[in-house]
């Protein structure tokens, strides 16, 4: 019995964590994007606010149609 109550408290001390990955997107350098395109993107944001959408989850849907088209 002593023998498993000392292998018990081993692993009960180990430091075990999880290790937190985070996911991070780059873009090429001197990417430039259409002063049209931009304008676009603008007043179709600026609309959906208008409309009653969260700003926060329209930011995030609007990144996801994004990905899509690409």
């Amino acid at each position: 019995m002593k023998d498993f109550n000392d292998k018990v408290d081993t692993m009960y001390n180990e430091n075990v964590t999880s290790i937190r990955t985070v996911r991070r997107q780059y873009y090429p350098r001197n990417f430039g994007l259409s002063e049209e395109f931009v304008a676009a993107f603008k007043s179709e944001y600026g609309r959906l606010l208008e409309s009653g959408q969260a700003n926060k989850t329209l930011l995030e849907r609007m990144q996801k149609a994004l990905k899509f088209h690409v």
